[in-house]
């Protein structure tokens, strides 16, 4: 009896074995321990998690869970409370960047750009709401086509009742459909890019109903909205919102894709850092303030984050309405109810603005075009932010 010969494949499988279980492990992310955020020269202001009242070992516990990939493919977290930054984390994933393609596997960090997608509709929706604030558009119930005489021809009937606040809060009125993916050439934001005039094929579309009676979600008619800002001040809406809402909060670092013919992309071409996305929040939380100046007229911030339309539909435990390009969304957790102030941009771009409770989450993601994911960056949140927030009446009653 060969025993060396019986006893190899033994042996074999048993290294082999170890191998594969040392990889596994070695692939596994190393528990989270909690570093308060670094105190920049940025404008922001940071403090702990302790501080803000928020319960670190929740949060610690959290992070763990997007770390073990219950959260997928989630890029930044960002935490304030009471105005001040007590939690900031960067993550390693697969990303893409639009108009450039996949990046694979990128390390980011606070310095990373990263695409908003369709967080840029409320960045320019802020845009002409300071726009007006400066009389560069007199009314936000003008008419859309004073802007356009151009296209006078396409103001027929009631089109020529489309003011600037129904596109402000997409209730224009148009045929428009961005209900089906954005892969299917039979998008209208899709057929829109491929237009040789973006603006002319949005103002030519049919009228579908009475503009100002329903809501319908349209990347063309922040297009518009950002002609119109072209229009009034005499710049493109990059320039303009580099100049009079960027740099005022300190943002220098930003690219903005263009579209075919030039226009930047109002629907979703803007890219920014996590630390500069949470500062445009922080200027809403704060009702147009930054660091005691007054950026946006107070008055016309409340204006923009109030409803104006209510969504029909959704899931169970869940109300949704708009503002001027902003989300309201209402849910419940457990017997409390969250209403929020929120961006919202494809692959998990989510800024979460709690004004009760004065709170402000940021989060970046990966997950473009994935809808059916069983937990994503609008759970982190309710899930595991608001959670921590939540003082027992035990550990309240040893502060």
């Amino acid at each position: 009896m060969n025993i060396h010969r019986s006893f190899t494949p033994k042996i074999l499988i048993f290294v082999v074995g170890l191998f594969i279980q040392s990889l596994v492990l070695a692939q596994q992310p190393a528990a989270y321990r909690y570093t308060p955020p670094e105190k920049l020269n940025d404008g922001i202001s940071t403090g702990t998690l302790k501080d803000a009242g928020l319960d670190e070992a929740k949060i610690v516990a959290g992070t763990n869970e997007i770390l073990k990939g219950t959260y997928p493919n989630i890029h930044s977290l960002l935490i304030f409370r009471n105005g001040r930054l007590v939690y900031e984390n960067y993550f390693t994933g697969e990303d893409v960047e639009r108009g450039v393609g996949p990046l694979g596997i990128v390390k980011h960090t606070r310095d990373t750009l990263h695409d908003m997608r369709s967080v840029t509709k409320s960045i320019v929706g802020m845009a002409v709401v300071l726009a007006h604030a400066q009389r560069k558009i007199k009314s936000l119930d003008q008419p859309v086509f004073d802007f356009f005489p151009e296209y006078a021809k396409y103001a027929d009937g009631d089109k020529k009742n489309i003011t600037v606040k129904h596109l402000l809060t997409m209730s224009a009125g148009l045929e428009w459909n961005e209900r089906i993916p954005y892969t299917d050439p039979a998008n209208s934001e899709i057929k829109m890019n491929r237009s040789t005039n973006p603006i002319e094929f949005v103002l030519s579309q049919k009228l579908a109903i009475r503009p100002g009676s329903e809501f319908n979600y349209s990347g063309g008619t922040t297009q518009v909205l950002a002609e119109i800002v072209k229009k009034a001040t005499g710049l493109p809406i990059d320039e303009y919102t580099a100049k009079n809402l960027f740099a005022p909060l300190g943002i220098t670092t930003f690219t903005w894709v263009k579209d075919r013919n030039g226009y930047p992309s109002a629907a979703s071409g803007l890219r920014l850092r996590s630390r500069d996305l949470a500062k445009i929040s922080l200027l809403l939380m704060n009702s147009g303030k930054w660091n005691g100046k007054q950026i946006i007229r107070s008055t016309l911030v409340e204006e923009s984050v109030k409803s104006h339309m209510a969504l029909p539909g959704g899931p169970p435990g869940l109300s949704m309405s708009y503002g001027y390009q902003i989300w309201l969304p209402s849910y419940s957790v457990g017997d409390v109810k969250i209403s929020t102030i929120a961006f919202n941009g494809n692959g998990g771009q989510v800024v979460q603005i709690d004004k009760g409770r004065n709170i402000i989450t940021v989060v970046t993601a990966g997950n473009y075009d994935q809808r059916q994911l069983k937990k994503a960056s609008e759970d982190v949140y309710p899930d595991l932010v608001y959670p921590a927030s939540v003082v027992s009446k035990a550990k309240a009653a040893t502060r």
